[in-house]
């Protein structure tokens, strides 16, 4: 059995700004860095045998401050955690109106994040049986996450809202191959963080 505990990055300037991120790099807010320190203090007595981060900076940022409380442990970069990419939109404002099916020419469908998703699993269950492991990733991609392990279709993927930042999932992946969910987008540790800025529309700080 493998203990796999999921986990968003803390809120961005860019979330906060409606601006599209994607792949690029985000940079913690001061609010985003209160929610890490905060998803650190909750998360100091878990200990983990494998500690897994996208490889972007909003979420390797997060992931460093989780781990003031574990000195020793180190993070394994994987880009198969990334947010999704988001082509020509990636780095500029949402267009007015979006829907979140409507999406620019070379983004990744809900389709390629699912396989993303999938393929995680699979490392995890070549690599890491047995062990508790952590992983940070992104909004778009955790709810694809929570389609795969729900065994859905793809097209129930936007049945999902956007996981909140920090917000903690938690499953157990068994050797039959099914699937214990425990918890889902446990935000409780953020009832202790001052709410300074909001994005303006929840689907904004989905990427």
């Amino acid at each position: 059995m493998i203990d796999f505990w999921l986990i968003r990055h803390g809120e961005t300037v860019e979330n906060a700004q409606g601006i599209c991120q994607g792949q690029t790099p985000g940079t913690l807010s001061e609010e985003g860095m209160m929610q890490a320190r905060a998803l650190a203090e909750y998360l100091k007595n878990e200990e983990f045998d494998v500690i897994y981060s996208s490889d972007l900076r909003r979420t390797m940022k997060t992931t460093e401050e989780v781990l003031q409380f574990h000195p020793g442990a180190k993070i394994i970069p994987e880009p198969l955690l990334r947010e999704r990419y988001l082509a020509g939109w990636q780095g500029k404002p949402f267009p007015k109106n979006w829907k979140e099916m409507d999406l620019p020419d070379g983004a990744e469908t809900s389709e390629d994040l699912i396989m993303r998703a999938k393929a995680f699993v699979s490392l995890l269950k070549e690599k890491n049986k047995g062990q508790k492991v952590f992983a940070m990733s992104h909004g778009g991609l955790i709810r694809a996450f929570w389609t795969v392990l729900h065994n859905l279709a793809p097209d129930s993927y936007y049945q999902w809202d956007a996981p909140e930042n920090t917000s903690i999932s938690r499953f157990e992946l068994k050797e039959d191959g099914s699937v214990n969910e425990l918890f889902r987008n446990l935000a409780e540790h953020l009832e202790t963080v001052p709410v300074n800025s909001k994005a303006k529309n929840k689907n904004d700080w989905q990427f």
